[in-house]
C-alpha cells in the first residue's frame, strides 16, 4: 500500500488498519553496508491523519502501546487508523539477517 492509498481510503470512507514499521531509513540495506545513506530525514507518519482531514494516527514505542493502539484502532471504524511503530534502527530479523549477510558477500 502506498501513501496516496490513504487519500483512497479517505474518499471512499474505508476503515484500514495501516501499520508503518519506521526504522529511521533503509534497514534492508543497513544491514548489508551501512552508512549515512541509509539514514532518512525523520517523519511524522502518525501526524498523516491531520494531514487528510480523517483518520486517527499512534506514535508506538513500546509492544503495551501497540497492543493498546490496535484495541483502539479495532474500535475506530469511521476512517482509517495508521499505526506508526518505531524501531531501532538496528532492529531486524533472523531472517534478514541471514539474507543481509548472504547478499552482503556480494557487495
Amino acid at each position: 500500500m502506498t501513501g496516496m492509498e490513504l487519500s483512497t481510503a479517505v474518499r471512499y470512507k474505508l476503515n484500514p488498519i495501516v501499520i508503518v514499521l519506521n526504522n529511521a531509513g533503509y534497514g534492508t540495506e543497513r544491514q548489508m553496508q551501512d552508512g549515512p545513506y541509509n539514514d532518512v530525514v525523520p517523519w511524522q507518519y502518525h501526524r498523516l491523519p491531520e494531514i487528510l482531514g480523517a483518520g486517527r494516527g499512534f506514535l508506538i514505542h513500546t509492544e503495551t502501546e501497540l497492543d493498546q493502539a490496535l484495541a483502539a484502532a479495532e474500535q475506530h471504524t469511521e476512517s482509517f487508523c495508521l499505526l506508526e511503530v518505531r524501531l531501532d534502527p538496528q532492529d531486524r530479523s533472523p531472517a534478514l539477517q541471514r539474507l543481509a549477510e548472504r547478499l552482503a558477500k556480494n557487495i
